[in-house]
């Protein structure tokens, strides 16, 4: 258990888990992605999926259909 915050030493320089040994499943609020080509946070509404292009503010829907064969 972790009682604060998990910060690296420096920008862009640090992996949680490797290509290997990776964590099962990540459980968060919101998910905030940012690199030299985006930035983006992925938002969870009650009925979809949103992405919000942060440098505009423009949000747009994830468009989910129906996959009863994964059922």
């Amino acid at each position: 258990n972790v009682g604060s915050d998990i910060i690296p030493d420096s920008d862009v320089t640090r992996n949680l888990g490797s290509s290997v040994r990776r964590f099962a499943n990540i459980y968060t609020g919101d998910l905030h992605l940012k690199n030299d080509r985006g930035d983006y946070t992925l938002i969870e509404e009650e009925e979809c999926l949103t992405i919000r292009f942060n440098k505009t503010g423009k949000r747009y829907k994830f468009v989910l259909e129906p996959a009863p064969e994964f059922d």
